[in-house]
């Protein structure tokens, strides 16, 4: 065991210093990711991604849906971590904050024969805004960037003849790409020229019939083949529902062809062709500006010139793809990240004396500009609604919405049998939000008005049937009103409270019935 610990230190940290580095980087990655995740209100697709997770826990299983487009893996991870903190949605955050965290640490223990490269490309998504506000967004996508670069970290393995560490990742990031979005489909896309380009230039010239046959001795071990069936059945058994749901599996397949149609016409996300690089160029000036850096050397470097192929497909495709959200950024941006650290690797050793320290001293200017935006984003004002990255969020209105109810119910439990009427035209993320409430309603106002609920919402539009029910049923003294504008893009909503329980209980001032 010693020994095996030696060894670990000597491969991964290196000489005292590089080790002193890698202790920093960690914390300063660990910080970035973990501190304060719940000073973001709700995310929209957070409360979509509870409700799933919700239904694990009612029915023991997760039904695939293959018009959701979202693999089962993610909500089995964050039922997991409620099992430690509870059916609250900041296990969302920490699921992906996890993958965010460890992707980073990924590339800076990468293989060593490019270890310095990566250590670059680790630094630019450390401050990259974007890798920072959705790695602490619990969401698919920061766990689907691990999983992309698992797979490209197997090149290296692979080349470099470690067979059981290229068998081990390649098929961790297959499988887990597959169980988290069909969107992998894209990287496979983009990968095929690279793949094409590295025939032409290299393997032709290799003798592959001695490294075919090493390859597959190596899958014959014991060590190889038997954590690589436990992959394939863990797969497997999250898309059947571990047996209850054996459909999933067909249900896999099947969704590919309604995803490919939601990519070609966008539904309401739609987004111009140059989207993407007016995103970096604006946000992610660092990598956006050094991947440029590294084009010189894309003829010299062989994994340069892999992964500016790679890069520039998968932009491409992303690109003519009308169908845009935001958060798709980082799946985009790593591999840019990629080809400025093989860049920046290559300038280093080249250049001494004080272009060296003009080098850096301009490196630093870019790197603090960065992380003056990820600091913005990630902690002073995280829900800024002018920000492009900030999309489809609940307000810090709803957070407080949110916490004071909350916070009523562990003070007087019993408020949970009262019923809570939700009638808007979009209830979400209300379904999470209230999930402690007995019962629900989503009836429209019109239609229906429960008899003395502990909260109704409605939309603008019926305020006048709704407070004419409660005159009518000499209730409006009850009740106080206010306008609640839940996230963004979205009208605003009323919400009627008892009074007794919610009065002098927000920031903002409640109505009397008839005074809004």
């Amino acid at each position: 065991m010693t020994k095996f610990f030696l060894k670990f230190k000597e491969k991964a940290f290196g000489n005292p210093y590089l080790c002193a580095l890698s202790l920093v980087f960690l914390l300063v990655a660990a910080l970035s990711r973990f501190l304060y995740l719940g000073n973001k209100p709700i995310h929209f697709d957070e409360s979509i991604n509870m409700w799933f997770v919700k239904r694990i826990w009612e029915e023991g299983y997760f039904t695939y849906d293959p018009t959701n487009y979202h693999g089962p893996l993610l909500f089995y991870l964050i039922q997991f971590v409620q099992l430690f903190t509870g059916f609250d949605f900041l296990s969302t955050r920490w699921v992906a904050t996890v993958f965010s965290f460890l992707t980073l640490a990924a590339l800076w223990f990468g293989p060593v024969a490019e270890r310095r490269a990566f250590r670059w490309s680790a630094v630019f998504l450390l401050f990259s805004p974007a890798m920072g506000f959705y790695g602490r967004s619990g969401i698919h996508e920061s766990a689907f960037v691990f999983f992309q670069v698992l797979g490209f970290l197997s090149f290296h393995f692979l080349v470099a003849k470690e067979f059981k560490n290229f068998w081990w990742t390649f098929a961790a990031s297959l499988l887990g790409m597959m169980a988290l979005k069909e969107t992998f489909v894209i990287l496979i896309l983009a990968v095929i020229p690279a793949l094409i380009m590295v025939w032409f230039t290299d393997i032709r010239k290799t003798n592959l019939k001695k490294w075919f046959n090493d390859l597959s001795a190596s899958l014959q071990q014991r060590e190889v083949y038997f954590p690589l069936l436990v992959m394939l059945l863990l797969f497997i058994g999250v898309y059947s529902g571990f047996g209850a749901h054996p459909r999933g599996l067909i249900d896999f397949v099947v969704a590919l062809m309604p995803w490919l149609k939601t990519g070609v016409h966008g539904n309401g996300h739609e987004k111009e062709f140059f989207h993407w690089l007016k995103f970096m160029a604006n946000n992610e000036y660092a990598t956006f500006l050094v991947f440029f850096a590294g084009l010189p050397f894309v003829i010299k470097n062989k994994w340069l010139r892999f992964y500016f192929v790679f890069t520039f497909f998968l932009w491409l495709i992303y690109s003519l793809i009308p169908y845009k959200t935001p958060w798709c950024l980082i799946s985009i941006l790593w591999p840019f990240a990629l080809v400025a650290g093989f860049g920046l690797a290559e300038w280093t050793r080249k250049i001494s004396g004080w272009k060296e320290a003009l080098f850096y001293a301009a490196l630093l200017i870019l790197f603090g500009g960065e992380f003056s935006l990820m600091y913005e984003l990630m902690y002073r004002n995280p829900i800024n609604m002018d920000h492009p990255y900030v999309y489809v969020n609940s307000t810090y209105q709803m957070k407080e919405f949110i916490e004071k109810t909350q916070a009523l119910l562990k003070e007087d439990p019993l408020l949970r049998e009262q019923i809570v009427q939700i009638g808007t035209e979009e209830s979400w993320p209300m379904p999470i939000v209230f999930h402690n409430f007995y019962t629900l309603s989503y009836f429209k106002a019109n239609a229906r008005v429960e008899p003395e609920a502990l909260i109704y919402m409605v939309d603008e539009k019926d305020q006048a049937s709704m407070e004419a029910q409660l005159k009518e049923r000499n209730h409006s003294a009850l009740y106080q009103v206010f306008s609640l504008r839940i996230r963004q893009s979205r009208s605003s909503v009323l919400v009627y409270l008892k009074k007794k329980y919610f009065e002098n209980k927000f920031s903002w001032q409640l109505k009397e019935v008839g005074e809004l």
